[in-house]
């Protein structure tokens, strides 16, 4: 038997255990190192970029401002709010840094921000000086002016605002503010209550863990953390807020990282802003901040030392101390926070007093929501065609849209306002099956960008997009293309119209294919025998359109419809004369919009690029146009649905106070099942749909519910809307006409009966007036801008036939109904 001796057994041992532990140690150093890494990436990305995120367009302040006309005061709020969304700093004195502004009186000094533009140049800061108020009335009286800070010829654009951030589920609402800003009050109230040795550890607090597991074991249960704020720091910036084994333990090299790159200011900087506060529906609150504006309404530094403690002590369990939903928790909290400063000598006995009888009084509204979802979510979508978002976030995305945040709060409280009254004025409404359905959208018609979205009135109830998803009957939204495709000597091959022409608007019934019989009415059932065609277009009259249809033909309209995107694939009907077609809200406007840019058809933009962090663009939207109508055509049509909101079917879009020039039409689809609104200034269209989503009659029509609407819509947005005309092209002549023979006015015509009106060079009337001239030999002609033609020919499968007898009354009931229903009209 061979004896080994203890030592060299005991040697053995060690060396194994060496080993292990050098395995270990070698672990340990390398998962250090990756968290390391990570953490680098992570405080870089914060450096460079903010998170990945889908930007509005630039504002100019001072365009803004000139168009403006309110009290100086009232034109201050609406400023400051601008700015302070925009995290925009108020000073007392003279502003001097960037991001930096001051009000005095009327007057506006600031230091804009550098920023960088879609094309990822660097658009410089500017510092300005700019007039809050009205301008004196001009001597004798007269209509106040608009601002003096409309006339400077630079624009003063602010930076873009961060609409949403991409793929995510919940909106992160948050704002940075340097630590120097923040009072120390919320300094030591957090520090005091979340890591009271956060000054003298290196991001483990081994007497605050000890002291834990001990609270812990003796109460059976989980009651006091250990983390200090390094460690949830950590949590919240590097690491996954879910609570698992594999978390926790990577919170210890993460902490320990941090503490080696930043300092403790800057820990702490970081820290009470990335704190997460509370939710508020779809809504993340991060950082002291928005909370302290979220929870009580107020700016930082105006935050009371009872305020102060209810954030601290927020950061525990935000969902079960909220002090909107549970104030007497939140109150319990407060005051456990406040014990604990006046423990650490933070505040004095008479400070503590003071502050735990002060009322916790939180705001009662919730001031946060999710921005423009119906349209971040379109502009994923689009994105995701075109590149792989996943991936593309890592890269620090950004993308530039030329959205504008003003005029979306103004869609979204006209369509709020709108489904309001009507429900209120028709309250069967609110019984109906999904609840009424509004959406709206706006588009700039030379860029294609879309400025406004709303596609619908409750985003957290239904997903739905009834802006680009909500294929609707049209209605007598197609009558401006038809009347186009007659004013436009390239688009039909009959006869060029003019705002003059005589149309019928008499009965008529339509021999359709296999023996039916189509037998279409005006809206309010009367006939009026021969009007004009501006007169039937402003007063959106059937029976004269479906005459101008056969005469141009089916063929020659689907083209029209074709060429502006709103016909695809429509079939080849009488009833297309009348809208019988279905479109989105979104094609509807396009069409509109390229009426406001004489006649070329720009494709709808949802953005404009988007770049990653090195300023290289990963996907691009460029501008796709086409001519598809001549302009002095269409400035003849515009100039007629100019009259559609003076005295025609749309005019209750002007009772909202909104005087600029513009050009509409309504529409209301088969069995009112549709309210349509579409309208355009120079540089904005505007389209509006009201309906239900069951497609069940709604019994409103486009003038009373969605004319409103727009126009209501159209006024809030006129500050971010330069102030343009309609420029009249060289095709185009004026004439004075006698209203009475439709023929040029002569010094014997009554002033009463002469108005201007416009035409397509060559279609204006040739004779002057026979009726009040001294010679009476064109008495009893027809006047030769009649648009009338011979008996038509049989139908077939693209001509209907007109047939002149009415059918006897109760049958022709009976089968009005019928085809109106399969046809629309």
């Amino acid at each position: 038997m061979v004896l080994i001796p203890a030592t060299c057994h005991s040697t053995a041992v060690l060396r194994k255990f060496l080993a292990v532990l050098a395995v270990i140690l070698f672990l340990l150093a390398l998962g250090f190192y990756a968290v390391d890494r990570r953490v680098q990436n992570r405080l870089s990305a914060l450096n460079s970029s903010s998170l990945p995120a889908i930007y509005s367009a630039p504002l100019d302040l001072a365009g803004f401002l000139s168009r403006i006309v309110d009290e100086p005061a009232r034109v201050a709020v609406q400023v400051r709010s601008m700015l302070t969304a925009r995290r925009y700093i108020e000073v007392t004195g003279k502003p001097a840094t960037a991001g930096e502004f001051s009000i005095r009186g009327n007057q506006l000094a600031i230091v804009t921000r550098s920023f960088k533009t879609a094309s990822g140049d660097l658009h410089p800061s500017s510092t300005a000086q700019l007039p809050l108020g009205m301008l004196p009335e001009p001597p004798g009286g007269g209509a106040k002016t608009e601002f003096e800070a409309g006339r400077t010829a630079t624009p003063l654009l602010l930076e873009p605002q961060a609409v949403s951030f991409v793929g995510s589920d919940d909106v992160r609402a948050s704002t940075f503010t340097p630590l120097s800003q923040i009072p120390l009050k919320i300094q030591k109230a957090v520090i005091a209550i979340e890591d009271e040795r956060f000054y003298s550890h290196m991001g483990l607090d081994v007497i605050g863990i000890a002291r834990a597991i001990v609270r812990n074991i003796a109460a059976l249960r989980l009651v006091q953390g250990g983390s200090t704020l390094t460690q949830q720091l950590a949590k919240n910036l590097i690491l996954s807020p879910k609570r698992t084994f594999s978390r926790k333990l990577l919170e210890i090299p993460a902490a320990l990282s941090l503490e080696r790159h930043l300092s403790k200011e800057k820990l702490l900087e970081l820290y009470l802003n990335e704190v997460y506060l509370g939710q508020e529906g779809s809504v993340a609150i991060h950082g002291v901040t928005e909370a302290a504006n979220g929870f009580f309404g107020k700016r930082l530094h105006d935050v009371s030392l009872a305020q102060a403690a209810t954030l601290a002590g927020i950061i525990r369990a935000p969902s079960t101390l909220s002090p909107r939903k549970y104030p007497k928790r939140a109150v319990a909290r407060r005051n456990t926070v406040l014990k604990k400063m006046r423990e650490l000598g933070s505040i004095t006995e008479l400070e503590y007093t003071i502050a735990v009888k002060e009322p916790l009084k939180p705001v009662s509204h919730t001031r946060h929501r999710k921005v423009a979802p119906y349209f971040t979510t379109a502009v994923e979508a689009e994105l995701g065609k075109l590149l792989e978002l996943q991936s593309a976030r890592s890269s620090g995305l950004s993308i530039y849209t030329g959205f504008e945040l003003g005029m979306q709060l103004c869609a979204e409280r006209a369509v709020t306002n709108a489904v309001q009254r009507l429900e209120k004025a028709y309250p069967n409404l609110v019984k109906r099956k999904g609840g009424l359905q509004a959406a709206l959208v706006a588009i700039e018609p030379y860029s294609g960008l879309v400025k406004a979205w709303v596609g619908g009135r409750d985003f957290g109830k239904s997903q739905f997009n009834r802006v680009s998803q909500s294929h609707r009957q049209i209605g007598s939204i197609v009558k401006p293309f038809l009347y186009l495709t007659a004013l436009d000597r390239s688009l039909n091959t009959y006869k060029v119209a003019s705002p003059v022409s005589i149309l019928e608007d008499k009965p008529m019934e339509i021999s359709l294919r296999r023996q039916a019989t189509w037998i279409p009415e005006n809206y309010d059932h009367d006939f009026r025998g021969d009007v004009t065609l501006r007169y039937a277009l402003e007063n959106s009259l059937n029976m004269p359109a479906i005459y101008v249809a056969q005469r141009v033909g089916i063929p020659a309209l689907k083209r029209t419809l074709e060429g502006f995107e709103l016909a695809n694939s429509s079939p080849l009907v009488p009833s297309l004369a009348l809208g019988a077609i279905d479109a989105t809200l979104l094609q509807v406007t396009a069409a509109y919009a390229a009426l406001a840019n004489s006649g070329t058809y720009v494709q709808p933009r949802l953005f404009i690029a988007a770049l990653d962090n090195n300023d290289e663009r990963l996907a691009t939207s460029d501008i796709r146009e086409r001519q598809v109508a001549d302009e002095s055509a269409v400035f003849v049509l515009t100039n007629i649905l100019e009259g559609v909101l003076a005295r025609g079917t749309g005019k209750t879009a002007r009772n909202s106070g909104f005087t600029r020039p513009a050009a509409g039409k309504t529409g209301t689809s088969n069995d009112a099942r549709d309210a349509w609104f579409v309208g355009f200034t120079p540089n904005l269209a505007a389209g509006v749909w009201i309906g239900l989503d069951d497609n069940t009659s709604l019994g409103l029509t486009g003038g009373g519910a969605a004319a409103p609407l727009w126009g209501e819509f159209m006024s809030c947005s006129a500050p971010f809307l330069p102030r343009a005309n309609f420029i009249q092209p060289r095709g185009v002549t004026r004439l004075r006409i006698d209203s009475e023979s439709g023929e040029r006015a002569t010094e014997s015509c009554p002033p009463a009966s002469i108005s201007d009106e416009v035409f397509t060079v060559g279609s204006e009337p040739r004779r002057v007036c026979h009726i009040h001239g001294e010679s009476d030999q064109n008495s009893g002609t027809l006047r030769d801008d009649a648009y009338r033609m011979p008996r038509l020919p049989a139908p077939n499968s693209e001509q209907p036939e007109t047939r002149p007898e009415p059918q006897p009354e109760r049958q022709r009931r009976r089968e009005v109904g019928f085809w109106d229903s399969l046809f629309g009209g």
